[in-house]
Order: C-alpha cells, then structure tokens, then sequence
C-alpha cells in the first residue's frame, strides 16, 4: 500500500498538507520536508496546510516550527502561508513570531486567498495580502497571550511533574529570547523592579 504523500511541489508552490494527529516531531520532520523540497526546486513559496490535521501541544509546536523556519535562513523572496480550520491566537502568534525576524508570513482560512497571497510577486504593489471576512486579522495583544498561557497550564495540570517543569523552562527560555531580540535583558529589569520594591517597603 502506498503511503499517502504530504509534501509536494504544485502550481510553483511547496505544500505540506498532513493528515490527522500530528505530534510535535512529525511536525518537525515535515517543516524539514519542505524545506528541503523548497530548496531543492527553487520554489520559495510554502504552505502548510493543517485543515486536515490537529497539532499536539499547539502552542509549543508551533513555536517550534516557527523557529526552525527562521534558523534556516530563508531567501528574502521566501513566503510562508499557514492554512488552518478556523484562526487562533496559536497560529497569529505563529505568524508574528515569523514576521518580528524579518519573514514573509501569514496564516489563513480560506484556500484560494493563502494561494493567492503565496503568488504575489516580490515588490508588487499589492504584497499585502487579500484579507477576506474569514481572515480579518487581530493584533495579537498580552491579554491574548495570557489566556493561552492559562489554557495550556490548565491543559498541563496533572502531567507528570518532570515533562511540566521541561516545558515551563522551555517557555522561559523563549521568553528570553523575545527579549534579547528585543534588545531586552528582561531577567536584569525583573531584578532591579525587585529591589526597587524591598528598598520601597523597607522606607
């Protein structure tokens, strides 16, 4: 029996289009799937379509994936599309993780408009993409992010102790690294508002 394929090349664009449950290093593996495919054709237009699929862990996955895609140095003509059931805060986050380093990227719901957006010429006038009712974007603001991160720790509340404690020091060193993105040396400010406040309370 052959296995059904979940990376190709079509129409100039790379798919990526998994079916089912999809764990967080099958996601991994099919980012460098594409990738690969990306560069081996020259075709810096890819779509990860995830209508079919539900990530594991969503909010570290895709953190994850976003990542990888950043480490690997796409060309400065590289469009990225996420292709989803329904927006989320996990995948605006996604596209603004992408978009803070500098990438082309942009997560949709509809098929035709995420297409559509990929084929835009580099330097057109019209590189923003078609934005449709089903796409209408929402700045990602804190209170979005709290509530994710109070989704996933409620998510997480009887996990095992030690895969908890990996994953909250996985999300602080990411933290971290926004913020020396940032040119933030987040842990030094935490420190002196700290002092500040003993120095406060001691008056």
């Amino acid at each position: 029996m052959t296995a059904e394929r979940d990376v190709w090349l079509e129409g100039g664009i790379v798919w990526a289009a998994p079916n089912g449950n999809l764990a967080e290093n099958a996601s991994r593996d099919l980012t460098q799937r594409a990738l690969a495919l990306a560069e081996e054709t020259a075709n810096w237009r890819i779509l990860f379509d995830f209508r079919r699929s539900k990530l594991t862990h969503d909010v570290l996955a895709l953190n994850r994936q976003a990542e990888l895609l950043s480490q690997h140095g796409l060309p400065a003509i590289a469009r990225t599309a996420m292709l989803c059931r329904h927006r989320s805060t996990d995948s605006q986050f996604w596209e603004r993780v992408l978009t803070l380093r500098g990438l082309l990227a942009a997560t949709f719901t509809d098929g035709e408009a995420a297409i559509g957006w990929l084929r835009v010429e580099p330097h057109s006038d019209d590189a923003a993409p078609t934005i449709t009712d089903a796409d209408t974007r929402s700045p990602v603001d804190l209170a979005a992010v709290k509530r994710q991160l109070r989704q996933f720790t409620e998510e997480r509340r009887n996990a095992p102790r030690g895969e908890v404690t990996a994953e909250f020091q996985e999300l602080m060193g990411y933290l971290q690294a926004q913020a020396d993105y940032l040119g933030l040396d987040a842990l030094r400010e935490i420190e002196q508002q700290l002092r500040a406040a003993e120095h406060h309370t001691g008056k």
